[in-house]
């Protein structure tokens, strides 16, 4: 229009558009020639236009990944009962670390029948930042720290069903652990950041869900297991919940009328005992429930749950010798 005669007032009306930002607009497009030629010069990267194809395949890919690690399919391959022995939280390389009650977990879950392992989170101190300064006040430095790791995850026998990372494994990106499970080549390994949701599928139609979460949001001085009751109540349906986290234990099994079926909930204590931290802030201390065990029975269709791990591997012992007895008559 400009170039056609019009005036400025003219062109803003027609555009509605301020005089001044169209007599802009127009200066910066409206060039004059140079009096020499330049190269064309190639782009520098990839035109946008692929950048953003490329967004939106990453995002499908993430999409469908995240949708099938949530709640996906173990598959057993039998009806017999099987256990899970939940270790909590291991922080194998503390000072405090109860080594003796952690040996006899692990040779219980390498040596029962049935039996498979799963780790809540918080496998070393894996301090950062500026807690790094309490590698001070332990004797195992970052690489023993590793190979304690390294052991509990690919040789100390157990197998290993479920791993979860918790904060302190996340201190470092969980870089250590991620690597360590690429390499458990005897089977594959779940390995999940924070929480993990799944479900046991067996051969006569029984399916377990079980959520485990290093910890669930919610917390109540008057119960310990406020944060997985909470859960089960407002948050995904499950048979199992379980978590670790705050060095405490507890069990809980209740009907949930609004859900139709038994729901159990499990807290489990973890390894480290003299703990520093919990001494200066006024936590007590609990003795019991480092590790527990649920036994998952699919002839029966139910869930139980034991705080002591010796109980719950003698239960499961007693029900798999029940269900071969029985086939064999």
């Amino acid at each position: 229009m400009r170039d056609a005669g019009a005036t400025w007032d003219e062109v803003a009306a027609a555009l509605n558009l301020p005089r001044t930002t169209v007599f802009d607009l127009y200066s910066r497009f409206k060039r004059t020639p140079t009096p020499f030629t330049l190269p064309d010069f190639p782009a520098e990267n990839i035109p946008i236009e692929e950048v953003i194809d490329l967004a939106t395949r990453r995002f499908e890919y993430m999409r469908d990944s995240f949708d099938a690690h949530t709640w996906f399919e173990i598959t057993m391959p039998t009806d017999d009962p099987i256990g899970l022995m939940w270790f909590g939280d291991p922080h194998l390389d503390d000072n405090g670390c109860d080594w003796p009650i952690l040996r006899r977990d692990v040779e219980l879950c390498r040596d029962t029948d049935g039996m498979f392992g799963a780790n809540v989170g918080d496998t070393t101190n894996n301090w950062a930042g500026s807690l790094v300064r309490l590698y001070a006040n332990q004797d195992a430095g970052v690489s023993t720290a590793r190979r304690l790791a390294e052991w509990f995850m690919l040789d100390c026998g157990v197998t290993w069903m479920i791993w979860v990372l918790g904060n302190h494994d996340a201190f470092d990106g969980s870089s250590v652990l991620l690597e360590m499970a690429k390499r458990y080549n005897t089977h594959k390994l779940v390995l999940h950041d924070w929480e993990v949701r799944f479900q046991l599928v067996f051969p006569n139609g029984y399916r377990c869900r079980i959520y485990c979460a290093h910890d669930f949001k919610g917390t109540s001085i008057y119960n310990k297991m406020h944060g997985p009751l909470r859960e089960s109540l407002m948050g995904d349906d499950a048979d199992l919940y379980v978590c670790g986290h705050k060095h405490e234990s507890g069990v809980m099994s209740t009907e949930n009328t609004s859900r139709g079926h038994d729901q159990h909930l499990l807290r489990v204590r973890g390894y480290k005992a003299m703990d520093d931290f919990a001494r200066r802030h006024g936590y007590k201390e609990q003795r019991t429930g480092q590790a527990s065990v649920s036994v998952i029975d699919p002839l029966e269709r139910r869930v139980s749950v034991f705080k002591d791990t010796r109980d719950g591997a003698r239960f499961l012992g007693m029900r798999r010798s029940e269900v071969r007895d029985a086939e064999e008559a």
